[in-house]
């Protein structure tokens, strides 16, 4: 008995003794004076796919929407636009979406899609392609939320109409 008790504090003391450093590589809270944010080192190997302005309540609230890809991953970051008493605008990422995985017939749709038959939801989601100009299958669904500045996800599809930003006659 007194070897386990032994041992234990043996454990315990190496466990306690070998913590790691990691550097936090998260990109939330920076800032850019490009919209796109190409002088984040993280983000040079993306491209832009799609970028999309937002607003709360009034003109000074500004948020955007930038959908980013590279060969492996989407990302999408939530950003606040900030505009000082000169006005010169930078970019501060609030939060970032990562989406892996993604199957061929699908995409990630912003802004074309409505809750309830509100156009001010902010929302992302990824649908499966269509030729019809309403999109069926809607797969996962996030919201940009301007009062938490976050992006959190909606478990409820219901009321959920999505269109196809693709679709031509």
């Amino acid at each position: 008995m007194k070897n386990v008790f032994s041992i234990l504090i043996l454990l315990v003391l190496v466990s306690c003794s070998s913590k790691t450093d990691k550097k936090n590589n998260s990109i939330i809270g920076m800032e850019s004076s490009n919209r796109n944010f190409k002088d984040i080192p993280q983000l040079k190997n993306y491209v832009k796919v799609s970028d999309t302005s937002i607003y709360k309540s009034n003109a000074a609230d500004k948020y955007g929407i930038l959908h980013l890809k590279n060969e492996a991953n989407h990302l999408v970051i939530f950003k606040g636009i900030i505009t000082d008493s000169i006005n010169k605008v930078s970019y501060k990422i609030l939060d970032t979406l990562s989406i892996s995985n993604l199957k061929k017939p699908q995409f990630i749709t912003i802004g074309y899609c409505n809750i309830k038959s509100d156009n001010k939801a902010n929302i992302i989601a990824i649908v499966d392609k269509t030729d019809s100009l309403k999109i069926k299958n809607i797969k996962k669904v996030w919201m940009a939320n301007t009062t938490s500045e976050k992006i959190e996800l909606e478990n409820n599809l219901n009321g959920i109409d999505c269109f196809n930003e693709f679709f031509t006659k």
